[in-house]
């Protein structure tokens, strides 16, 4: 054993410099107190706070980009949200998409608020729909279009509404307009 640690002498040496560089580098940045950047406010925070710490150069006219360092409104600034329009009438023309072995068809549509889409199922097995993200109350849970069935649905809110089938995988989306686009 007394061979194997002279020979190998240089490389016990080595290590034990390292650790030693280590050790040194954890206690004193345990010790000292570190100042980092103020980010966005916690979740318990009103956003009214003031934040002062005197000595600390922000970088001369540097205006933070985004919602993190955004200064909060006052009551005066707040604007109230326009309610969302109605449409003049209701569409009457229904929106329809089937799904077959490929998959949705078609797979990527524009919609009309209040216009009913229907689903085809064209297979030989049920299908489940599923949305993406909640978008509609109606498809928390997945809902099942019978072999052959279809599926009416009235669409009552304008967005983006993805969804897919839980089985295949295969996904769909309808934009939802609150008017026809003009050509």
């Amino acid at each position: 054993m007394k061979d194997f640690i002279f020979r190998n002498k240089q490389i016990f040496i080595t290590g034990a410099v390292i650790a030693g560089i280590f050790l040194l580098i954890i206690l004193t940045s345990s010790s000292r107190k570190v100042r980092g950047p103020i980010l966005a406010p916690s979740e318990s925070s009103t956003g009214k706070e003031v934040l002062t710490n005197p000595g600390v150069n922000t970088g001369s006219n540097y205006t933070p980009k985004g919602l993190w360092n955004a200064p909060s409104l006052s009551d005066e600034q707040i604007v109230e949200e326009a309610p969302e329009e109605e449409p003049a009438e209701k569409p009457t023309e229904i929106l329809e998409i089937t799904f077959d072995d490929l998959g949705f068809s078609p797979s990527s549509t524009n919609g009309l608020k209040y216009q009913t889409v229907r689903w085809t199922n064209r297979t030989d097995k049920s299908i489940y729909l599923q949305q993406m993200k909640d978008f509609f109350e109606e498809f928390r849970k997945p809902v099942e279009i019978a072999s052959g069935g279809t599926l009416e649905f009235e669409l009552n809110r304008i967005g983006m509404w993805g969804y897919k089938e839980t089985d295949s995988g295969k996904m769909g989306s309808i934009f939802i307009l609150l008017t026809k686009p003009e050509n």
